[in-house]
């Protein structure tokens, strides 16, 4: 993103001018969404934001996870698989 933006300022700048949390009360869709402590992306934010007034949004933080969670697959993977399986299913989590 910072190479593609210009530099890390200008991509601060441009991800400050996205903010998708006044959209969230309207996505119908299971939105679960994920945050790493250890991302180095500049400008990512807390997504717990985003996912707390979506009507059906939930939220996780991963304290060592990097930008793509490679890092901590063990900690999200069963997660996400079972909030699939729930949103696909009506099964509970």
């Amino acid at each position: 993103m910072a190479v593609r933006a210009g530099g890390a300022d200008a991509a601060q700048e441009f991800v400050r001018q996205v903010d998708l949390t006044a959209l969230a009360p309207r996505i119908a869709a299971p939105l679960h969404v994920f945050d790493a402590d250890q991302d180095v992306i500049p400008g990512v934010t807390n997504g717990e934001a985003l996912a707390r007034p979506a009507p059906l949004g939930t939220y996780l933080s991963v304290p060592h996870g990097d930008h793509l969670l490679g890092n901590a697959q063990p900690d999200w993977l069963p997660i996400l698989s079972d909030h699939i399986t729930h949103t696909l299913t009506g099964t509970p989590a």
